[in-house]
């Protein structure tokens, strides 16, 4: 019984770290954005102060970088570790905080 409740426990821990990183409210700049990444970590929608971008995984040297085109703007939100940033154009970069 022990063993089950431990497994229980961890198990309700994991998914409560998944949640987080995949559902997530941030703040970067004048900016207000909402993310949501697909299961398998391959697809993230941002709403970025009321538009919608559908950004994809791309290639890093560390974290989760995912770009896309919003407004005929190229958008790229940064995951290493805790740290959130987000690029606009390449020529924009803003710290984004979690709220």
């Amino acid at each position: 019984m022990k063993k089950f409740m431990l497994c229980l426990l961890c198990a309700m821990a994991l998914f409560a770290c998944k949640k987080n990183d995949a559902d997530s409210v941030l703040h970067c700049g004048a900016y207000d954005v909402q993310i949501v990444v697909t299961e398998d970590g391959n697809k993230m929608q941002a709403n970025i102060n009321g538009d919608v971008a559908d950004l994809l995984l791309v290639p890093s040297a560390s974290g989760a970088k995912y770009s896309g085109v919003l407004n005929d703007i190229v958008v790229v939100l940064w995951q290493k570790g805790e740290i959130w940033t987000m690029l606009l154009d390449d020529e924009e970069i803003i710290d984004c905080r979690t709220k």
